[in-house]
């Protein structure tokens, strides 16, 4: 995960945290409010209808099931009332003293009717004191099959209650109404989160841009490009570090620039005195004697010694950054013409050498770096394996990449040597046995593999193998 990713999380979380534990106490103080808002509301319109209708209620009350002028206007006014109240599905029952059924505005209690019931308990607290008292209450209504809230008010006339009013109102309005506020708040979290990360995302670019200005500086220089520095910019803490980065690129081009002037010049200046100190050491040779033969064993030392020079400056060159040149190169090619090379020196050497197999395979590298591979690791086979021994080399294709092998049925190598074969200058028990030797061989077989993108391993089973492996690349058939 990309630190801008976890920088973007980080905020999230925070951002989520603190959202939700704002808005959790918000709504549960939102449902509260406006249950509470609700309840006085019912309580309040209650509490007029009593005080508009105590000077009729003392006529309607004196014979209720009777149809009166003081019933037919309590009747008007509780209906009135209740549309004045903007309550959707709020019902007002006025009873008397005795709890006979004045007026119901939704007309399902009969006039005269006894409603002041044990499962009505907020007549018993209306009518409880002299001068009665208020009920209020949410509770579930079982013919309703929901939860009211119910108000009861006492209708005062002359300090003394001689009726009620009872007020009910389903819930599920508030409950509407709640679950509205919910979603705006859950509407301007979702907001508020979305802004937030914006803006983490903003702050997170800026913190993490300078990073990605230097890891492209980083690999422009890992590609060749000596001259790569990185801009220094963003936070104080990245220019210090992109300073550094520029010093150290700046003492490491320094020291390439060095080393490729190196390579560059030593193979014109070695070679000039050592091919003048063979021929002065054939011409000793040449007089015979002890001399001579000091001189036989010095050039053969001289041969060791020009072999050690060639494969440091080979070595030298693959690890050089400077921006190799490669084409598309055919496998099998390569592999015919490294067999064709190294037959003879494979019979004089008592050991059989063939094609195995010759599957095709185009990868993009410099065809002398894949004919030093399969050279150093022909050679060491020759050089390596028992007389009659028998060696093959192969190369073909396989989930994507393109391979180049050499096997002999040879010993092998010992399990406890083959984490060190590509070690410059490590040879080995075989290699000790076998006289003189660089060691250098599957070291530069590991760099130039490792050049073009590749990877060479050593094979499990019986014998000595070798595969190089590399991306393959789309060929025109």
């Amino acid at each position: 995960m990309s630190l801008k990713a976890r920088l973007v999380l980080a905020a999230a979380y925070v951002l989520t945290v603190v959202i939700v534990g704002l808005a959790v106490p918000l709504a549960v103080f939102i449902q509260r409010y406006y249950i509470k808002q609700f309840e006085a509301s019912v309580l309040t319109n209650a509490t007029l209808l009593a005080a508009r209708i105590n000077d009729d209620l003392p006529a309607a009350s004196a014979d209720p099931g009777v149809s009166s002028p003081a019933r037919s206007a309590i009747a008007q006014i509780s209906e009135l009332s209740a549309r004045e109240t903007g309550l959707n599905g709020i019902r007002f029952v006025i009873t008397d003293r005795d709890g006979r059924v004045i007026a119901d505005t939704e007309h399902q209690a009969t006039v005269g009717e006894n409603y002041a019931t044990p499962q009505r308990p907020e007549f018993a607290t209306v009518f409880d004191k002299p001068g009665g008292d208020v009920y209020l209450q949410t509770r579930h209504s079982k013919e309703l099959g929901e939860d009211l809230i119910v108000a009861g008010v006492p209708v005062v006339h002359f300090r003394a209650a001689i009726g009620a009013v009872r007020a009910t109102q389903p819930v599920g309005e508030v409950r509407r109404q709640v679950v509205q506020a919910w979603f705006l708040l859950g509407l301007i979290g979702t907001i508020v989160l979305a802004v937030g990360l914006g803006l983490a995302y903003v702050l997170a670019s800026t913190v993490t841009r300078p990073l990605r200005d230097l890891e492209t500086v980083a690999e422009d220089l890992e590609a060749g490009d000596l001259q790569a520095r990185a801009r220094p910019h963003g936070p104080k803490e990245m220019m210090a570090l992109a300073e550094s980065f520029n010093s150290m690129a700046t003492a490491l081009a320094s020291n390439i620039i060095a080393q490729q002037d190196f390579v560059a010049n030593a193979s014109h200046q070695l070679r000039t005195p050592l091919t003048g100190m063979r021929l002065r050491l054939e011409a000793i040779e040449g007089e015979g004697g002890f001399a001579g033969e000091q001189a036989a064993k010095a050039e053969a030392e001289l041969d060791r010694l020009a072999s050690l020079v060639q494969d440091l400056l080979r070595i030298a060159r693959a690890t050089t950054l400077e921006e190799a040149t490669g084409r598309t190169v055919e496998a099998s090619a390569r592999a015919t013409d490294a067999v064709s090379r190294w037959s003879g020196p494979a019979v004089d050497a008592g050991k059989t050498l063939v094609l195995e197999g010759a599957g095709r395979g185009a990868v993009w590298a410099d065809p002398a770096d894949l004919d030093h591979v399969l050279d150093n690791l022909i050679e060491n086979a020759i050089r390596y394996a028992p007389p009659g021994a028998r060696i093959g080399v192969s190369s073909g294709s396989r989930n994507g990449r393109v391979f180049l092998r050499v096997h002999d049925d040879g010993p092998g190598i010992p399990p406890e040597e083959r984490d060190r074969v590509f070690e410059r200058f490590y040879r080995g028990s075989s290699g000790k046995q076998s006289g003189p030797g660089t060691g250098l061989g599957l070291a530069i077989v590991f760099e130039l593999v490792r050049r073009w993108d590749g990877d060479v391993r050593i094979e499990d089973g019986a014998g000595s193998g070798f595969e190089a492996s590399f991306p393959a690349i789309p060929t025109v058939p």
